[in-house]
């Protein structure tokens, strides 16, 4: 299915637009994405350590030469966007769940019968983006150091 193309996608949209138009190239933000989506294929079970080493190393080639521009958008602001991607409902998500393709190892996609998009909590990409740095309200809230 063509959905294999949207891998990174979801997370990628999100933070294209939680930085505005233009900001964030395209493909900087599938990247990161990719990265984000790696993470949950790990938490889940999917990919191994061994393999998301390998998978995030060469997405790190390009995302070191060209990082996120200062300040990020909040996580919360991220996500929020995230949960109302183009895709969303396709694989009949829950409230708290979130749709991306996952991968078990790089060229080895999870194949779903719902276009290749597996549903997973979005508490992961929560925990990836405050992992990137993407600051957390919460923490702002309580009046944590970033």
């Amino acid at each position: 299915s063509g959905m294999i193309f949207e891998y990174g996608h979801t997370v990628s949209h999100a933070i294209e637009k939680a930085y505005g138009d233009g900001i964030v190239p395209h493909g900087l933000g599938v990247t990161y994405g990719m990265i984000s989506s790696s993470y949950a294929a790990e938490k889940l079970g999917i990919m191994s350590g061994k393999d998301r080493e390998e998978h995030d190393k060469l997405c790190w080639l390009l995302l070191r030469r060209w990082p996120l521009p200062e300040p990020k958008p909040s996580a919360e602001t991220v996500l929020s966007i995230a949960m109302r991607d183009s895709k969303r409902g396709l694989t009949g998500e829950a409230d708290d769940e979130i749709s991306d393709v996952l991968l078990r190892s790089m060229g080895d996609i999870v194949q779903t019968p719902t276009n290749n998009l597996s549903k997973f909590p979005c508490s992961l990409v929560y925990e990836w983006l405050v992992d990137m740095g993407f600051p957390s309200q919460e923490d702002s809230a309580e009046g944590k150091v970033q």
